[in-house]
């Protein structure tokens, strides 16, 4: 069936099925604050909610209100659209490795039910024993397929590194197998590889 085999209704139909859904009120974005402050916590230039963040936030934007911003952090009300992203994009930026911001701002909004969490691969990135078993990858893709150290940037190289172990779920030496080594040289160097 395509759009041209479609029936279409009257006009008046449409509208008033528009209008029925606009006066509903919107969904509130349950846990957006919770969400919003560990973003905050984890970009750490401000303090915690129960020690000052507020005011210190009034500090990096005095545009922003005291009401708002608490709206904002404890009763789940979302910033206008463009403050928001602003905000995100600040934040992002605090935290260590790729992030992409419209993959944040969509979580903050939407949560874990719809939208994957950009916090796990943060965290994974953070473990000390996920770096060691990284570290070994590292080596041995090099090693075995004799990449010299001018042909990548390191630091690039050892994230996309961390990113496929997560998104293969490789939680301990063992977990990596002989067979990962071709899937991890041509993701952690895209160049390399073709």
């Amino acid at each position: 069936m395509t759009p041209r085999d479609t029936v279409l209704r009257p006009l008046d139909d449409y509208q008033r099925e528009y209008a029925r859904l606009s006066e509903r009120e919107m969904p509130a974005p349950l846990g957006f604050s919770a969400r919003l402050n560990l973003l905050w916590d984890l970009a750490g230039c401000v303090p915690p909610l129960s020690e000052g963040r507020v005011i210190s936030l009034l500090g990096i934007n005095p545009a922003w209100r005291e009401a708002e911003l608490r709206a904002w952090l404890q009763r789940d009300v979302l910033p206008p659209r463009d403050v928001l992203y602003t905000m995100v994009c600040f934040l992002v930026e605090q935290l260590e490795g790729p992030q992409d911001p419209r993959h944040w701002e969509a979580f903050l909004i939407y949560g874990p039910a719809l939208v994957s969490s950009p916090l796990e691969p943060l965290l994974y990135r953070r473990a000390p024993g996920r770096r060691d078993i990284a570290t070994r990858i590292f080596s041995q893709v090099t090693e075995k397929y004799r990449i010299p150290p001018s042909a990548y940037d390191a630091e690039e190289a050892f994230q996309r590194c961390l990113t496929l172990m997560y998104q293969l779920n490789i939680y301990e030496p063992a977990d990596f197998q002989p067979g990962h080594l071709e899937p991890f040289r041509r993701f952690m160097f895209p160049v390399a590889a073709d």
